[in-house]
This record gives structure tokens, C-alpha cells and sequence, in this order.
């Protein structure tokens, strides 16, 4: 584990916000927690104890100290979740500590001195989950009143997750069993992502590095003869005999994880780069077929008997309904292979029996290698 890290404060995005108030406008001072004024949450991912600042503002100078009380409330949490559509937990018991239960924002200052919040153990940790800590403004002695929708700061803690991957090139994988999967002919929505990493990408024509899919039908790749070598398309797009390509408008760099996603949602073919919308392209309602068995079916890291892609693989999942951009953010580096909707679901961390990677989904669909897998260890998630 890496030493314990203080990071203070948290965001200082103010300035300018709340100053140059014009004349005549009706303006009101409010205290909020800072760095709230644009987002409710502070992300950080950590592989040990750590510790983070949490301070509030005044949007004006205070002409004597303020006491500001704050309190942890877990029971935030599960309507958080509702309201966003996410799955946070809140932290174990005894993992984490809010040091002071009130700041003091000082005569003459706009920020307060920050409360230390520090997570103290990781021991109970689950493998995956995405932990929420709500603080909240609970009361202060000053007579600037709490602007309700900065009331309370959510801190989301990750665990680092530090894993294998699966070395492509000259190997890759095909999934046999959607091919006679009666159901999968004509899938009304499908999510299809991965983390993937590449070495070096294709410099021969058609400078084409297979990530995932069926050719022709919907593959997702990098590089064709129309466009980069390094950007993403989807490949295919295929819905009622019609094809509704999608090309990242982002280039991507050699030696770097990211993570990528198609999303085709009924009504558009969606391509997400670490969780961010990069691209779309309207389409129709249908449904994709991934029982196709053109030029092998569904494969990894190979199509039309070749484009291989040099590089790593990991996290592999396809999924018969339209995920969220809040979703595939929360879902990068794992998910419950039971989640509703996870068709099949491949982690290529080094577990495998032989040439076979299991699908975890217990759908029985089996990523199997064309030759002995070879894994490359040390692998962090998030990067």
C-alpha cells in the first residue's frame, strides 16, 4: 500500500462565481461546501489509508468567525442512489473517521480551515464496490443561511484493483455459444465494453486492431482505411439489415488503459471512452443479432481471420440493455457478475482452466483461446 495522502482542499472552483455582483441585482451570501458550487461529489480511488480535506465557503468575506457544524450521514446514501441511479455503499463500520465536527470560517476569510476525513483501514473493503460518504452543513452560529443544494458534500471512494490481463496478439478468443443461443438473434438493446490497452496499432492496410464483436455486423475496433489508425468505430452497426457506424472523434495512445463502450439504446449507437460520450449516430429500433456466425461470430481481439490486436485485454462484458454513462463510470474496474441485464461477463484476470475463460455471468458462455494464454500482471484499476 502506498502511504496515507492529505489532499487539501477540496477544489477551490469559486472564484469569479460568486463575485462582481452587477448593481441592482438582489443578492444573497450563502455558505456551501467547497468545490459543491459545480458538482455534489469528490471522487478519489485509494490503495491505502487516506485522508482527505473538507472545507465550506462563505461566497462573501465574513466579518466575524462563523462556526460551521458537520456531521457524516449514511442515511443519505440510499436516497443519493435513487436520485442518481447508482449503487454506492456506504463505508464499513470502524474503516473511517471525520476528525472535528465543525470547521471555522475566520474574520475577514471566505473558506474555512478544512476537517480532516480519513478512511482508516481498507480491510473490509469489497472487491469492486464504490463506497459514498455524505457529509452534511447540520447548523451554524452565523446569520449567512446554507445554500440547500450545497448542503451536503458526497465523497466516493474506490479501492484500487490491481489484477491480470490477458495478452492478444498473436492470441485471441472466440465465444461459440452465442451462435446457438435461440434468444440472442435479435437483442433490442446491447451494451458491449471492455478495458483494453494497446502496444502497437496495425500500420498495414486496412489498418485494422479488433477489439471486440462480429464483422460486418457490430465490432468494435481500431483503425480502417478511412479513418486513424488509433481511433475507435464501431464497426457494422447492424440493425434491420441497415448499418449505423459510429468513429471516435478522441485519437487514443499506445501504453494507456482505457476503458470503451458501445451502447446502442434502441435509438442511437453510443460510444463512450472511459465512461464519457465521445461520439453517436442515430439509428433505429431493432436488434442486434449476436447469434451471427459470420467470419467466426463473435471473437475478441481478431475478425475476418486476422486483425489481430496488439495488447491486453480485461473486463470484457456484453450486457442486453443500454447502460448509463453513471454506470459504465462505476462500473470500470468490476461489476456483480448477477447484475440485471449482464449477458456475459469475461475479467481475463488470470483465472482460466486451460484455454478457457469462464463467462462469471453463469450463462455458460465461454470465452475460449485459440492458443495458451499468456497474462500480463500488475495491472491497476483505475489507472
Amino acid at each position: 500500500m502506498r502511504k496515507s495522502t492529505y489532499l487539501l482542499p477540496v477544489f477551490l472552483l469559486i472564484a469569479g462565481l460568486f463575485g462582481g455582483c452587477r448593481k441592482g441585482v438582489d443578492y444573497h451570501p450563502v455558505l456551501f461546501f467547497t468545490g459543491t458550487e459545480l458538482v455534489p461529489e469528490t471522487k478519489f480511488t485509494i490503495d491505502g489509508p487516506a485522508s482527505i480535506g473538507v472545507s465550506v465557503t462563505s461566497s462573501i468575506k465574513v466579518a466575524k468567525d462563523i462556526t460551521v457544524n458537520i456531521e457524516v450521514n449514511p442515511d443519505l446514501v440510499n436516497t443519493y442512489n435513487e436520485e442518481k441511479g447508482t449503487t454506492y455503499e456506504f463505508l464499513p463500520a470502524g474503516s473511517y473517521e471525520l476528525e472535528s465536527q465543525a470547521v471555522v470560517i475566520k474574520n475577514g476569510l471566505n473558506v474555512s480551515d478544512p476537517a480532516k476525513f480519513s478512511v482508516l483501514s481498507l480491510a473490509s473493503f469489497e472487491e469492486g464496490v464504490t463506497y459514498c460518504v455524505p457529509i452534511t452543513i447540520t447548523a451554524t452560529d452565523g446569520d449567512i443561511p446554507v445554500l440547500e443544494a450545497s448542503r451536503t458534500t458526497y465523497l466516493i471512494i474506490k479501492r484500487t484493483i490491481i489484477t491480470k490481463a490477458a495478452v492478444l496478439s498473436p492470441n485471441y478468443f472466440t465465444v461459440p455459444s452465442f451462435q446457438t443461443t435461440a434468444a440472442l438473434a435479435s437483442v433490442p438493446k446491447v451494451t458491449m465494453e471492455c478495458r483494453v490497452l494497446v502496444n502497437q496499432f496495425t500500420t498495414a492496410n486496412p489498418f485494422i486492431s479488433s477489439v471486440m464483436g462480429i464483422e460486418e455486423n457490430f465490432l468494435l475496433r481500431f483503425g480502417d482505411v478511412s479513418i486513424a489508425n488509433n481511433q475507435m468505430q464501431l464497426a457494422g452497426g447492424l440493425v434491420n439489415t441497415k448499418k449505423f457506424p459510429v468513429t471516435s472523434k478522441a485519437f487514443f495512445s499506445v501504453g494507456q488503459w482505457y476503458h470503451v463502450a458501445v451502447v446502442y439504446d434502441g435509438a442511437r449507437m453510443n460510444l463512450y471512452i472511459n465512461g464519457v460520450l465521445d461520439n453517436y449516430t442515430d439509428a433505429e429500433s431493432g436488434g442486434i443479432n449476436l447469434t451471427d456466425s459470420y467470419s467466426g461470430g463473435f471473437q475478441i481481439g481478431f475478425s475476418a481471420g486476422g486483425r489481430k490486436l496488439n495488447g491486453y485485454i480485461s473486463e470484457a462484458r456484453v450486457w442486453t440493455r443500454a447502460l448509463s454513462a453513471t454506470e459504465l463510470q462505476n462500473n470500470l474496474c468490476y461489476v456483480d457478475p448477477a447484475s440485471n441485464g449482464l449477458l456475459a461477463y469475461w475479467r481475463f484476470n488470470g483465472d482460466a482452466t486451460g484455454n478457457n475463460v469462464t463467462d462469471l455471468t453463469g450463462h455458460g458462455h465461454t470465452a475460449v483461446a485459440a492458443s495458451a494464454i499468456s497474462w500480463v500482471a500488475g495491472v491497476r484499476c483505475p489507472n
